[in-house]
């Protein structure tokens, strides 16, 4: 299928839930919101779905939550439920593959190389940078005009996937869509103000924190660092506040995988949320996440775990070491 079917899809529904992830990103809300909203402002009867109920993160607040869902829309079976940036359906929540099959039909529109094509219609582009710029060839398909806040949400899908440009998922799409949105109205430095500075004491508390647990194993290719309750405890940070420390591990000479592992409030002290990067291009931490049940990336990947902190560092390193 191809993002012509997405779009006819779309054309023969007037109604849709348009949903992202739980714990959501920046490519996820950025999606949500440029996408959702541009197809609210054309006509189309829009949900916008948030799932999961941890509070939305705190950094992208500005693009607007208020008109946002946190459960599957009640009317769903009279919906097409359009699913950006999600891997799978379990990406929707506990209830995500029942939320498939509620919807009147389904179009699955990501950029993960483990997507599971879950959906009816499913355009799937391993090759794009991110989520938003496939939002952005869908939106020019339907002749859907974007205003400067879509265009806004777009571009943060884009500057946070390709981590500033710098990821080697950038390439020259990234770079076209970015200047397409600029030209739209986008103020890089004011985004930037919002996404990277004003920051919360709390965070840089947690950020302190947290690099004192720093472990650096496998003959120095693989940093890892932990944040626990008492760290969000100890210093007022909430979960969301955690984003970040992992760049300053990966920016370690020689370090190919950064890994920030961390306990969620939810989890009562026994689960463990993995987030990992790669430094270099030819380090798959997808391949590890697909081992504790995640996914991702070969980039960018992640996943949750009962356990110690032990017992997740050794998996990392086992499955990272691995010939």
């Amino acid at each position: 299928m191809s993002l012509t079917d997405a779009a006819a899809a779309l054309r023969a529904h007037g109604r849709i839930a348009v949903a992202c992830h739980e714990a959501p990103d920046g490519d996820a809300l950025g999606s949500l919101v440029g996408c959702g909203r541009s197809l609210r402002a054309a006509g189309w009867d829009v949900v916008l779905w948030a799932p999961g109920d941890a509070p939305l993160p705190a950094d992208f607040a500005w693009l607007g939550y208020n008109d946002m869902v946190r459960s599957a829309p009640a009317d769903l079976e009279q919906r097409l439920l359009l699913t950006l940036d999600c891997g799978s359906a379990l990406r929707l929540g506990a209830d995500g593959e029942l939320a498939v099959a509620r919807a009147a039909t389904s179009v699955n529109i990501d950029h993960h190389a483990d997507n599971t094509r879950f959906a009816d219609v499913n355009e799937v582009d391993a090759g794009a940078a991110c989520a938003t710029v496939l939002c952005l060839r869908l939106l020019r398909l339907l002749e859907v005009p974007l205003d400067q806040p879509a265009a806004e949400a777009l571009y943060v899908g884009i500057v946070t996937d390709t981590g500033r440009f710098m990821f080697s998922n950038t390439n020259a799409e990234a770079h076209a869509a970015a200047a397409d949105l600029i030209v739209m109205g986008v103020e890089p430095d004011a985004v930037f103000r919002h996404l990277y500075e004003g920051k919360p004491a709390a965070r840089v508390r947690l950020l302190a924190r947290a690099l004192t647990t720093l472990d650096v194993r496998a003959n120095g290719r693989l940093a890892v660092a932990c944040i626990t309750l008492d760290d969000l405890e100890q210093t007022g940070a909430d979960e969301a506040d955690s984003e970040g420390v992992i760049d300053h591990l990966r920016a370690i000479r020689g370090v190919e995988i950064a890994a920030v592992i961390r306990e969620p409030r939810a989890g009562g002290g026994t689960l463990k949320k993995v987030s990992m990067r790669s430094a270099q291009p030819h380090v798959d931490v997808a391949r590890i996440a697909h081992a504790g049940g995640g996914g991702g990336h070969a980039m960018a990947a992640g996943f949750s775990m009962e356990g110690d902190f032990a017992h997740v560092i050794e998996l990392i390193e086992t499955e990272f070491t691995r010939a």
